[in-house]
């Protein structure tokens, strides 16, 4: 689906909705740990007993969600490493 299709047929307020459903409820399939869950499979006949790696050994780490003033907090830091501050 195209950036003007989902624009056309869903609301802002309900894609915020699906982002925060699937974020925090996982009801849509995460690749990532799937993809994780395979490779750990895979390894783990060639690792050491007890050794063998976690899916979640393969899965880049998400940032929890920030409250805005630490990103206002953030973005400060960085305009005054800009200017040389």
């Amino acid at each position: 689906m195209t950036v003007g299709e989902l624009e056309r047929r869903m609301t802002t307020r309900e894609l915020a909705e699906w982002m925060a459903f699937t974020r925090y409820y996982q009801a849509i399939p995460n690749e990532w740990q799937q993809t994780g869950l395979l490779v750990s499979s895979i390894l783990a006949p060639y690792s050491g007993k007890g050794q063998a790696p976690s899916p979640s050994d393969f899965v880049p780490i998400e940032k929890p969600p920030q409250h805005a003033n630490q990103i206002i907090d953030v973005l400060q830091q960085l305009k005054q490493e800009l200017e040389g501050g």
